[in-house]
């Protein structure tokens, strides 16, 4: 996945950059989102030498993409329904039996839990998961993006 955005600052190689949110990003948790959600910081590697204030282009491992989309919509529809078999082996077929539905709405909900759990642990990794590939030329392809700082 290729994104668009602005250099903000630069640290032993990685580069924080601000980018606007797209909708393919909004789930992901790989970036730190703003608290109006329409922009996003990321820590990215800096193959291309930017610096702060550059327009770059930035490629986001598909990889990271796909494990993030997995985690928030494969794993709950596969424990609910890892749930409801082990509680209709519990209940041994029995189809009056309220186990196999109680049993699918716990793992739903655990399965909720991971995926949370999963969230808070990708979002404390800051081990870049980007790459800035380009610096831009300042043709008008990259979005007009304010430089903020933020400090402690």
């Amino acid at each position: 996945m290729t994104e668009v955005g602005r250099v903000v600052s630069v640290n032993n190689g990685a580069a924080v950059v601000s980018m606007r949110a797209s909708g393919a990003c909004e789930k992901c948790g790989l970036c730190m989102a703003s608290s109006d959600g329409k922009e996003v910081l990321l820590l990215a590697l800096n193959e291309a030498g930017a610096g702060p204030g550059d327009d770059v282009e930035i490629e986001i491992s598909p990889g990271r993409v796909l494990v993030a989309a997995f985690a928030l919509y494969m794993l709950p529809v596969l424990l609910t329904i890892l749930g409801f078999v082990v509680g209709s082996y519990m209940s041994r077929g029995d189809e009056s039996s309220p186990l196999p539905i109680i049993m699918a709405v716990v793992f739903l909900i655990v399965s909720f839990v991971a995926a949370w759990l999963f969230d808070l642990r990708i979002r404390k990794n800051t081990r870049p998961e980007a790459t800035v590939k380009k610096i831009l030329d300042g043709d008008g392809k990259s979005p007009k993006i304010e430089v903020v700082r933020f400090e402690a």
